[in-house]
């Protein structure tokens, strides 16, 4: 992909709507009674899809 001066524009564009929207979800969560919590268990209680494992899953 050629990396033109519209292509990094949009590129920054989609990354800091990300942001936002990660900014208000947090806004939120903290407004409606949650705690916060360390970086150990957001970075092991990640609400992400699960992907199989490649061959393992089979």
């Amino acid at each position: 992909m050629e990396w033109t001066p519209e292509a990094i524009k949009a590129e920054m564009d989609y990354r800091q709507e990300a942001l936002r929207e990660d900014a208000r979800r947090a806004r939120e969560y903290y407004r409606n009674g949650g705690k916060p919590r360390s970086w150990w268990h957001r970075m092991t209680h990640r609400h992400e899809p699960e992907v199989p494992a490649g061959p393992q899953a089979a």
